[in-house]
């Protein structure tokens, strides 16, 4: 076990898992500037508000207790077992929009093909260009595991819900996303066409499972009207947009957005007096060791 700093740069709409109930994918970075995907982070975290000292949002600076190396059934380099969530520390926020895009430059991919090439499961990039946001049917077959949990919800009578977003108090969530008892639903397959910075893209469509784009979504049922103004006509005419990628278990050159950054247009990045990342210290070789004796 080791305790590291993350920067919550990505958390997803929940999904349920056979294992550990509803959950958040939670992605940042540490402050040695290496990817981290974080699980599991339960949905609880959110919904009950004797955990309300650890929730956290996204450019929140947390500190929490992961395995030193991945698990073993998940392959990727980044991914890291939560320890005890209940230890989650919020220990600092990033606000402003300089700062943030300061930290995102210096974790910048230039396309996607550089993000599978070097092995990572998570990176950022930024679209050259947009051509649209739109949903298409999504075909998907739950296992056997998943489908007993949802027989077991119903015969309950039980539905999970989330706390309303004003309660969370996460400013930085898209205004529309203001309502209560939320129920956690199987993803629809809603997304952005575009081409990445690569020459030869031939672009791309990925889904999007952003926590704050689902709930939009959730909540108007069509990606038309207000959902297509906030995430395509704002964020693509009005801001600067990046998109947070990863990928999953068991497809690894199959990327997903994870994470929206929007930056007003002709934000500036500044880096702050005191530095946000670190060199990571050097392991020592055996022949150090005996050097030292």
């Amino acid at each position: 076990m080791v305790v590291e700093r993350i920067i919550v740069l990505a958390k997803t709409y929940p999904e349920l898992s056979s294992k550990h109930g509803p959950l958040v994918c939670v992605a940042g970075v540490n402050e040695y500037k290496e990817w981290r995907r974080l699980y599991p982070i339960p949905l609880k975290i959110w919904i009950n508000e004797k955990y309300e000292d650890i929730r956290f949002r996204k450019w929140d600076k947390i500190e929490v207790e992961v395995s030193e190396k991945p698990p073993p059934h998940d392959r990727r380099s980044e991914s890291r077992r939560v320890i005890n969530w209940k230890n989650i520390r919020v220990v600092g926020h990033i606000k402003d929009w300089e700062t943030r895009l300061a930290v995102i430059k210096e974790l910048l991919d230039p396309d996607i093909e550089s993000i599978i090439n070097s092995g990572r499961s998570l990176g950022v990039i930024k679209p050259a260009k947009v051509l649209d946001f739109f949903s298409k049917p999504r075909h998907r077959l739950r296992d056997e595991a998943e489908k007993e949990v949802l027989k077991k919800m119903d015969e309950a009578d039980s539905t999970v819900t989330l706390l309303e977003y004003l309660e969370i108090g996460d400013k930085y969530l898209l205004p529309e996303v203001r309502e209560p008892d939320v129920k956690v639903e199987e993803l629809p397959w809603i997304g952005y066409k575009f081409y990445c910075g690569n020459p030869r893209c031939r672009g791309h469509e990925m889904m999007v499972i952003d926590w704050e784009a689902q709930e939009l979504f959730r909540k108007y049922r069509t990606v038309e009207g207000p959902v297509k103004q906030k995430l395509f006509n704002e964020l693509v005419f009005k801001r600067d947009l990046y998109f947070i990628v990863g990928n999953t278990w068991k497809y690894h050159k199959s990327f997903m957005i994870i994470g929206l950054f929007y930056p007003p247009k002709g934000t500036v990045p500044v880096k702050p007096l005191v530095p946000i990342f670190k060199d990571k210290p050097k392991q020592k070789t055996l022949f150090d060791i005996l050097q030292q004796r």
